[in-house]
């Protein structure tokens, strides 16, 4: 962990870093406010001891100004002073300090500070690590690690939008696994999970690096296709479908053969869009006509492409 001592007394300043090297941090040095803010924005400092009087930017100011910085981690400050009195405690405390240490200091005295200082953060960032993993399972399908369907429609929300101030086309692309429910008879479903979890790797792996790939539900996945018309959505899907049709997915010790039928819808924007609002109705619309693209390929025999407006 990194801590940085802003003491513009060299004396003290190399007091303060005895004290933090024995403790196995980091330390690094410097004299003044100014210099102090430009390393607390550059560098990955979480603890940092500062003294109130310093050159230009003063102590208390450089806590202000760090309070009111949007950084992703929090800095836990101590103010070292020789004005102890109550009063100077309260402002410092005010200016957004976490703590206060009266000069001449005690160096068991700042080591222990410092270590509530280390809990304080090792718990924030457990909060934040927890954070992140609601976030995810909040956005991801939990049997493949894809996108799930609500956070889909969220990307698909944002490129309508997109594409439509841009004039330009999206696509939306609909897979389902053909005879998917006889695997699971055969095999069992824990090896139907496993299909469905490389299958969405296979056609991870067959998307472009900016389309956005999610599980619509069951054995069907979506595919978000930005700035794509109707003749590239054709050949993006052409590709997964053959993709999947010529490799086998290997579960154990079974190879088990699988196609997939894919139905494709596209919208492409001009100016007489400009009248209409998207919404979530546009999105419905589109996924419907995605989705009747879909069936049509299953009832013309599977392990085909079908596009709206072709059918």
């Amino acid at each position: 962990m990194k801590v940085l001592v802003v003491e513009d007394d060299l004396v003290l300043q190399m007091a303060v870093k005895k004290v933090f090297d024995e403790m196995g941090f980091e330390t690094i040095l410097c004299s003044d406010g100014e210099t102090a803010f430009k390393i607390i924005t550059t560098e990955k400092i979480r603890l940092a001891i500062i003294d109130w009087i310093l050159p230009g930017i003063d102590g208390l100011t450089l806590c202000r100004k760090m309070r009111k910085l949007r950084l992703s981690r929090y800095v836990y400050m101590i103010i070292l002073t020789s004005m102890s009195s109550k009063e100077n405690l309260v402002e410092a405390l005010d200016a957004g300090a976490d703590d206060f240490i009266a000069k001449p200091f005690d160096e068991n005295e700042l080591a222990a500070r410092a270590r509530v200082g280390m809990r304080i953060i090792q718990l924030e960032n457990k909060l934040v690590n927890s954070q992140k993993k609601l976030i995810k399972l909040a956005k991801e399908d939990p049997l493949t690690g894809i996108m799930n369907r609500r956070s889909l429609f969220d990307e698909i929300l944002k490129e309508l939008n997109r594409a439509s101030r841009e004039k330009s086309s999206v696509a939306t692309v609909l897979v389902d696994a053909d005879n998917f429910k006889a695997i699971n008879d055969t095999y069992g479903h824990l090896v139907g999970d496993m299909v469905l979890v490389q299958l969405a790797e296979s056609l991870k792996d067959c998307c472009r690096e900016y389309d956005k790939l999610g599980r619509y539900g069951g054995e069907e996945f979506l595919l978000l296709l930005p700035q794509t018309d109707r003749e590239g959505a054709i050949h993006v899907a052409e590709r997964m479908r053959r993709h999947i049709n010529n490799n086998p997915i290997n579960c154990g010790d079974k190879s088990i053969s699988l196609t997939v039928s894919i139905g494709v819808s596209t919208i492409s924007f001009g100016a007489e869009h400009e009248k209409y609002k998207i919404n979530e109705q546009m999105m419905d619309d589109l996924i419907k006509k995605t989705d009747y693209a879909l069936y049509v390929a299953k009832k013309e025999g599977k392990n085909r492409v079908a596009v709206y407006g072709s059918v």
